[in-house]
């Protein structure tokens, strides 16, 4: 059902109620004037449509498809009482952010700040701050960070350039979902912090059999598609800071505007899952395997009359029980849909813990197979051994089919060795 509704979605909505055998659509499209909101029957919350994700909280991760090659390994026992060595850890220790580029800020502060519940990183605070000239790097430069993680929001360089978007999903992770409903509902009712017309372009909450809250699904004004969930903090010894409200003496009405308690609600990316052509998910783990040395499985799934895959790319520790779960994934999984040329977006991934060892082998292993890229905001474009070690950090830009050479999946990788000034392991324990 369809209803044209003023600028914010009226308050006698807000008593909507969602029960386990429906999902609740919010939508907000471009026009202001046109908001409406529409019910219809829900998948289960297991489902793969109603939560593409879902498989990666109950799969146990070493399966007949799994390839892992380590030399940090534990043993255990599987279902069979046969014993089998699987990793501690992936060597990719870190997705630490993923980067989009925007026309401007107007959704974005008041999305992922006052929406989403992340924090302001205090090193580029000063970009919001009136009358000042100590801007951090680009100006307007915005850095929103949730637990050991962040999205980096440079303006777009020329006005035409559109911003950027992933073309999958991207997994959140929360203690609990309630303050986020919240503030949904607050934006309906037009109340709340939020400056500009609704930063987001709808969003939908699953709720499972016992009619708890399983997950909340966001798209935003740029075609961003988030998939909120509860749980367990991960990582926490890596922790990005935060504008704190007592950080007003430094900070001024930045600190009042987008300052937290102590910490970001959000506890971080759980997973970046990418829709990739169908028979490359295999190819896909085995060229991280092969070039960063990362433990990787895919899983079969049937879509249509097809048998697809999905490809794992394990990041950060792996528990070593019979779960054997990830801290995180890049998720690469096969669809028959077709695909818009890449856009430029990227991701900034971390490989090592203790030294650069592993960092140098993978620089070398993607400077032998012709991978090397650059990027406009480096200071020194890298090529070589030396450039790497100086800049602590390399990039890339295709994923290969290493038996032919043929590019299978654009997409841009800023790679960093833990010497990188913005390492948020330096202050860690481990």
């Amino acid at each position: 059902m369809q209803q044209r509704l003023p600028r914010f979605v009226t308050a006698s909505f807000l008593s909507i109620v969602v029960v386990s055998s429906f999902q609740t659509i919010i939508m907000f499209p471009a026009n202001p004037q046109q908001h409406y909101y529409s019910m219809k029957a829900a998948l289960p919350a297991s489902s793969e449509t109603a939560s593409s994700n879902g498989s990666v909280l109950d799969i146990t991760q070493f399966s007949e498809t799994t390839t892992t090659t380590s030399t940090t390994t534990t043993t255990t026992e599987t279902n069979n009482s046969e014993t089998a060595t699987v990793r501690k850890a992936s060597n990719l220790s870190l997705l630490e952010h993923v980067n989009f580029n925007v026309p401007n800020h107007d959704y974005i502060l008041d999305f992922y700040l006052h929406l989403m519940g992340f924090g302001l990183d205090p090193r580029v605070a000063v970009n919001l701050m009136p009358h000042n000239d100590k801007q951090f790097g680009r100006e307007g430069l915005i850095w929103a960070s949730c637990g050991p993680n962040q999205f980096h929001f440079p303006r777009c360089i020329q006005e035409e350039e559109k911003a950027q978007k992933l073309y999958g999903r991207i997994g959140l992770r929360y203690t609990s979902l309630i303050g986020l409903q919240e503030r949904l509902e607050n934006m309906k009712s037009n109340s709340g912090p939020f400056l500009n017309e609704p930063c987001l372009e709808w969003y939908n909450i699953i709720n499972d059999s016992k009619n708890e809250k399983a997950e909340i699904q966001i798209q935003d004004r740029y075609g961003n598609v988030f998939i909120c969930r509860e749980g367990s903090e991960k990582q926490t010894r890596y922790q990005q800071p935060v504008v704190k409200f007592s950080d007003i003496d430094t900070f001024e009405d930045v600190a009042i505007k987008y300052g937290v308690e102590a910490k970001s609600e959000c506890l971080g990316i759980e997973y970046l899952e990418f829709d990739c052509q169908v028979n490359t998910a295999q190819k896909i783990a085995n060229f991280y395997e092969t070039i960063f040395d990362a433990t990787t499985f895919v899983k079969q799934q049937v879509q249509g009359d097809e048998l697809t895959a999905v490809a794992y790319i394990c990041i950060g520790e792996i528990d070593p029980t019979n779960t054997q779960k990830a801290e995180q994934y890049l998720i690469f999984r096969e669809t028959l849909s077709d695909f818009p040329p890449t856009d430029g977006h990227h991701i900034a991934l971390y490989i090592g813990t203790h030294d650069t060892k592993n960092f140098e082998k993978a620089f070398c292993r993607a400077h032998n197979k012709g991978l090397l890229s650059t990027n406009w905001r480096d200071k020194v474009d890298v090529f070589d051994l030396e450039g790497a070690r100086s800049q602590s950090q390399f990039r890339i830009q295709d994923i290969l089919d290493l038996e032919t050479g043929e590019t299978i999946f654009k997409l841009e990788h800023e790679l960093r060795s833990i010497t990188h000034p913005t390492w948020p392991g330096k202050n860690s324990s481990k």
